[in-house]
């Protein structure tokens, strides 16, 4: 079975905990991406307050950090200190970080980045297969996954070329909502190129800007069936 997550991004503060537990009880699959960034009052409510953190301790959520703005530009340098003075002690609560760097250029500082102890991946944001100027530059990239992502969460439709890179766990984002979800999972698990893969949704999953759990269980819905026939597919092959 090559998909190995389901991520849905912008929980807030105000989203029920316990809401989100059920979920990844009926669908282990799912991932719930946390919104984070030094300037998150000004960024609007799809980013979570750092204070807050706490909350998500102990609930046994499958959680990953999307890191946004200058502490994902220091992440990608090697300086994790920002992003652990924001979480407050808290970033071991994430399976997985993401920095949101899509549209930065490579420096000579960033070939060095290396996941730090508390985290089990991370993943490099790029725009698409074709512009992967940053990932391309770094050396080793042990514990290293890539989102291809042009939408940067405005529900901006995107290719889902593959990066041509073997052995590398890549996530697709970018326009998936419930009308297309179950083509775009079909497009996907068909293609021979794509490998281990995970696909993420925010603008989509959200009802005047808030986190609606109902979406969240729609998509759910529709992409189960497909992930029955495709892991049967995989068992009979093998």
């Amino acid at each position: 079975m090559k998909l190995k997550h389901i991520t849905f991004t912008g929980i807030g503060v105000d989203t029920d905990i316990e809401e989100l537990k059920q979920i990844q009880r009926e669908y282990p699959i799912v991932e719930f991406g946390v919104l984070l960034s030094k300037n998150w009052k000004e960024n609007g409510q799809r980013y979570y307050d750092p204070s807050e953190l706490y909350r998500l301790r102990f609930t046994g959520l499958n959680l990953s950090c999307h890191v946004c703005g200058s502490i994902a530009r220091d992440a990608i340098k090697d300086k994790w200190e920002p992003l652990y003075e924001l979480t407050r002690g808290m970033l071991g609560i994430f399976n997985r970080c993401q920095l949101n760097v899509a549209y930065e250029q490579p420096t000579e500082e960033t070939p060095s980045v290396r996941p730090p102890l508390d985290l089990n991946e991370l993943i490099i944001q790029q725009r698409c297969a074709n512009r992967m100027e940053l990932f391309n530059t770094i050396r080793n990239r042990n514990g290293m996954s890539i989102l291809l992502d042009p939408s940067g969460g405005r529900g901006i439709q995107a290719l889902m070329a593959p990066p041509g890179i073997i052995g590398l766990k890549t996530g697709y984002a970018g326009g998936f909502d419930h009308n297309n979800v179950k083509d775009k999972l079909i497009c996907l698990f068909c293609n021979e190129y794509v490998g281990d893969f995970w696909i993420d949704m925010e603008s989509s999953v959200r009802t005047d800007d808030k986190f609606d759990l109902n979406k969240v269980r729609r998509i759910l819905e529709i992409c189960t069936p497909i992930i029955k026939k495709y892991k049967n597919y995989e068992r009979e092959r093998a």
